[in-house]
């Protein structure tokens, strides 16, 4: 019988979706510089930022594919896998879970702005605009 780490690994093969990025926390915005500085974000490669489903948190995510993905997009390193690695399950994963794990997503400074518009009609954009 198969203990529960090797069933995640046989669940995880052929898919490395949760190994393909980083997520940090931000703080939640609330003032012009707040949000200029998501714009600053979503104006660089590869970067996206979005509001989480379950709690509202706000995080910028950085799509970078995890250095320890085999050509396979198996981990070469899945016995010694960082804690962070560990705890995620398939609960709460792309391919297994329930929906999507992010309320609202920005990949690009337009659909942020956007978003402000419709969001924060109380502030006066024009200088976020080119």
């Amino acid at each position: 019988m198969k203990n529960s780490d090797e069933k995640n690994k046989d669940l995880c093969e052929g898919c490395s979706m949760c190994c393909r990025y980083v997520c940090v926390e931000i703080d939640t915005p609330t003032t012009k510089t707040d949000y200029d500085e998501i714009m600053w974000m979503l104006i660089h490669k590869d970067i996206w930022v979005y509001i989480d489903d379950e709690d509202g948190d706000w995080y910028v995510q950085f799509n970078t594919p995890c250095e320890a993905l085999d050509d396979e997009h198996l981990c070469k390193i899945y016995r010694n896998r960082p804690n962070v690695c560990r705890k995620h399950t398939q609960d709460s994963c792309e391919k297994y879970g329930e929906g999507e794990y992010y309320k609202k997503m920005f990949k690009t400074r337009e659909e942020f702005l956007e978003w402000l518009k419709q969001n924060k009609k109380d502030y006066n954009f024009k200088h976020f605009e080119h």
